[in-house]
């Protein structure tokens, strides 16, 4: 077999794997896959309606439209359904009335469809409309092909109203629920590869204490993809936190509150991210200079071994807090929480007052020293702000 057609042969087996258990998990109980499921019924309920009721009263000429219509005016969710149909709505009287307007004074010609679409392509330049904007000139086009006439503009806009009202009247009767245990743990596994990059980050600097290379190349690498994860989990939340508002069927202060929790959450290892970053590059960074004659410059001094050791401990103790913020639910024991991140201060503090009574002998190393502590001292900030906000919610 060539590997042209193992690449298509693995391409439909990936595609029927996914499609699998997308049904699978349809099937066994609510949540995103059965809501993709149900929109796909809807879509094909809505469309049908649409276009029978379309077919019964109005012109076969466009008939058509109603269908299509329906097929923009459902969307994931309620919100999203009334904005697009709203803004599809307003590109299509925007549309029908520049067809209108050049059918009934010039008539129909080649020039005058060309001057048509000039001018229905600079309103769709204009954010008036979002992602509806492209439908003005497809609008036009279809109402000039009709000769601008009202006999067959008003049908045409008739058919896209049915269209958008046999969609949101199928959202509506079977609105998808709100879900937060998908965001949730998305947010709690966040979590865990933060607290899992703190460790790491940690056992660096203990590999530093024993005089180990510690390689900087991979931890750009792993703070972006942090990021990465970070904005998708972010992207998930707004889809939720989008679902909840005009739905019939929301749940809702308990929902917000737990999906306002884990906006909180990843906000927060976001800018972890950030810090942690910071802190690798400072552990990581080996003077690349020949060593001068004179004292060293600070940039160029790296981490003392020394300092590293007791700075491993002042981690694996920031860590520890991160696990016990047990985000987005809020700390199961807020008081351990509390103990762990004042341990962590009090492990930062006596760091700080090491490191202080050793400048006058590494004045050169007290920058770099510096600049790794303020950032753990963010970090212990970043958890302490979050789990209060979490308690704040939780009310």
């Amino acid at each position: 077999m060539s590997e042209s057609k193992t690449r298509a042969v693995d391409w439909c087996r990936r595609r029927w794997h996914t499609t699998r258990t997308s049904l699978e998990d349809a099937v066994r109980g609510p949540g995103e896959a059965r809501d993709g499921v149900l929109l796909l019924v809807k879509v094909a309920a809505a469309a049908t309606v649409a276009w029978c009721l379309s077919s019964w009263l109005l012109p076969t000429n466009v008939t058509a439209f109603a269908p299509f219509t329906a097929l923009l005016a459902l969307q994931a969710t309620v919100y999203r359904s009334l904005w697009d149909s709203a803004q599809y709505l307003g590109a299509m009287a925007i549309g029908t009335a520049v067809a209108a307007g050049f059918g009934s004074t010039v008539g129909v010609h080649a020039w005058t469809l060309c001057v048509l679409v000039f001018v229905a392509l600079a309103v769709a330049r204009l954010p008036l409309l979002g992602g509806q904007s492209v439908q003005v000139p497809v609008v036009a086009l279809f109402a000039f092909a009709g000769g601008g006439r009202v006999d067959y503009i008003g049908p045409l806009v008739a058919s896209a109203a049915i269209g958008v009202c046999c969609g949101l009247a199928a959202h509506f009767a079977f609105a998808p629920s709100p879900h937060t245990a998908p965001a949730r743990r998305r947010v709690e596994e966040l979590t865990a590869r933060a607290q899992t990059l703190l460790r790491d980050l940690a056992r660096t600097a203990e590999r530093k204490t024993a005089g180990e290379d510690v390689g900087e190349e991979y931890w750009p690498r792993r703070c972006e993809e942090l990021a990465a994860q970070a904005a998708d989990a972010r992207s998930l939340l707004e889809r939720e936190q989008e679902n909840t508002r005009l739905n019939p069927r929301r749940p809702w202060n308990s929902a917000q509150a737990s999906l306002q929790r884990c906006h909180e959450t990843i906000g927060m290892i976001e800018r972890i991210g950030t810090h942690v970053r910071s802190i690798a590059r400072a552990l990581t960074y080996e003077p690349r200079t020949p060593e001068p004659s004179g004292p060293r410059r600070s940039f160029e001094a790296s981490v003392s071994a020394d300092f590293a050791a007791s700075y491993a401990e002042l981690l694996h103790a920031t860590a520890e807090g991160l696990e016990h913020l047990a985000p987005p639910q809020g700390p199961n024991d807020p008081d351990r929480l509390r103990r762990r991140v004042e341990a962590a201060e009090r492990r930062y503090e006596e760091v700080v007052a090491t490191t202080r009574s050793d400048r006058p002998d590494r004045e050169g190393e007290w920058p770099v020293h510096g600049t790794v502590l303020v950032e753990t001292a963010r970090i212990l900030e970043e958890i302490r702000h979050t789990s209060d906000l979490v308690a704040d919610t939780r009310g």
